[in-house]
């Protein structure tokens, strides 16, 4: 065969082999090995018609070797890549197919040698026993290495992302090699493990799919009873939106101490990283710390004190907030400022003034509510539903602002959710506040009707008569909720 008719071959193979390489991509197939058949077919087109001069026969082995290889590389992919892929059998380990082409491959190089270059690698290999016992003495470890990551191939007990603690490591699994597991830490820095060392010791394992368990444990005093300690307890996991409801969180009473109860905690999330299941912990530890603090609970100190310790409060406590400051306070949002000044003076002592953390659930979609809420300071985000954990957001509301009006209003449930941006602070009016106001004087409801009713229709956007029928359906529904009968 002529030179330029290898060429044209050659070209013709490796025509072909991008050809199989554009088709598995069409039919998600992974692709063939291309790098070792196009060399082996640019040694057999170059080396193929070169004349060997006497001595250097051996040059043929490497047109040989090249062929062998590609041969091998192309055959590993058909028999075991391409029937994994269409689901035919289960994934062969990595490493088993490493280990197969490394063992095919240095079959046909002792072949090759010794047919053509004259060379017995078998004999060398096996009159060298002193040679071979040395070295089987140094790689102890490394062959430990090297059969538990075998082992850790053919049976493994964790996948590529998930976490896995070992001994005094642990962190997200990176990757697993033939001789180490790459592990990369909370802190963003990676350890690379010995198999050895992950095969024999005890692991601990969370899949990265599968909802995981992430439990703490927190002290409350005995001045708050267990069932309601554990009901405020439920109600601040359940509000978050990166508890999963199934499993539903669980809170146990662990044990009576000498001055607090020990509770213990169990919410189930999504995401394994040792980094996702702290952001959560603090996450709950801080709504818990408000959620005790709006119901006028602290957490424990030590009986042993004599005299309690008298602590400043800061200068956004609701405890600062009286009700001159209330008063003052709600006259500023467009609500209550077109109130007789009077009125919202009564009003004012009623209303209780709250503190929420970052991210907290203060109302939630669909839920039922007797009260409406005036932002003091902070922000908070309302939230529409959308399938997703968070849902889609649709507004921030800052300082004086009102949200939760309608619902005191109509009795309807809540028509979004709204989260804390930040620490806030909040006013909360209930229904049953307004009740001394519209038993002196049943006109309160019909200026709350307006107010609300216009405001409510420059939002949606509504025409003249449209707005007149909103407002005569939320002054009829005012008046069932708080019984007054129109003569």
């Amino acid at each position: 065969m002529g030179p330029i008719e290898r060429i044209l071959i050659g070209v013709a193979l490796v025509a072909a082999l991008l050809g199989l390489r554009l088709a598995t991509r069409r039919f998600r197939l992974p692709p063939p090995p291309l790098l070792l058949p196009v060399v082996a077919v640019v040694f057999w087109s170059v080396l193929g018609n070169m004349s060997r001069p006497a001595g250097v026969q051996w040059l043929g082995a490497v047109d040989e070797l090249a062929t062998a290889y590609a041969l091998i590389a192309l055959l590993a992919w058909l028999a075991l890549e391409c029937p994994e892929a269409l689901g035919w059998w289960r994934p062969v380990a990595k490493i088993l197919r490493d280990l197969l082409s490394l063992g095919l491959s240095a079959l046909a190089t002792v072949l090759v040698l010794q047919r053509l270059a004259n060379l017995n690698l078998v004999g060398l290999v096996t009159t060298s026993a002193v040679l071979t016992a040395v070295i089987g003495l140094a790689a102890q470890e490394s062959l430990k290495d090297l059969f538990a990551g075998i082992e850790l191939q053919l049976d493994p007990p964790f996948r590529e992302g998930d976490w896995i603690s070992v001994g005094v490591e642990s962190g997200t699994v990176e990757s697993l090699h033939l001789m180490s597991t790459r592990l990369r830490r909370t802190d963003g820095s990676t350890v690379n493990l010995p198999n050895n060392t992950v095969a024999d010791n005890p692991m601990q394992r969370i899949n990265q799919y599968d909802p995981v368990g992430n439990r703490f444990q927190i002290s409350l005093g005995y001045e708050i009873p267990p069932a309601r300690a554990r009901q405020l307890l439920l109600r601040v996991m359940a509000d978050n939106p990166l508890v999963l409801q199934e499993p539903p969180p669980e809170v146990w009473i662990s044990a009576y101490d000498d001055s607090l109860v020990r509770y213990e905690l169990l919410a189930s999330q999504q995401g394994a990283s040792e980094g996702a299941r702290l952001r959560l912990r603090s996450e709950l530890l801080e709504q818990i710390w408000y959620a005790l603090e709006r119901q006028g609970w602290e957490l424990p100190y030590p009986v042993r004190e004599l005299k309690r310790r008298q602590t400043r409060r800061d200068p956004a406590h609701p405890t600062g907030v009286d009700a001159s400051l209330t008063a003052e306070l709600l006259r500023r949002s467009w609500l209550f400022a077109q109130l007789d000044p009077d009125q919202v003076s009564r009003l004012a002592p009623e209303v209780r003034c709250l503190r929420f953390g970052s991210g907290e659930t203060i109302v939630g979609e669909g839920e039922e509510g007797d009260a409406l809420f005036q932002v003091v300071d902070g922000q908070v985000e309302v939230f529409k539903a959308d399938g997703s954990p968070l849902g889609r957001s649709v507004a921030v509301l800052g300082r004086d602002q009102i949200f939760g009006e309608m619902t005191v209003c109509t009795g309807e449930p809540r028509t979004a959710t709204v989260r804390s941006r930040g620490e806030c602070v909040l006013l909360e009016v209930e229904r049953d506040d307004f009740l001394p106001l519209v038993e002196d004087d049943a006109g309160v409801l019909d200026a709350l009707a307006a107010i609300v009713g216009q405001r409510r229709s420059e939002l949606e956007k509504l025409s003249s008569p449209d707005a007149a029928r909103r407002q005569t359906s939320i002054l009829e529904r005012m008046r069932q909720l708080f019984g007054i009968e129109v003569a």
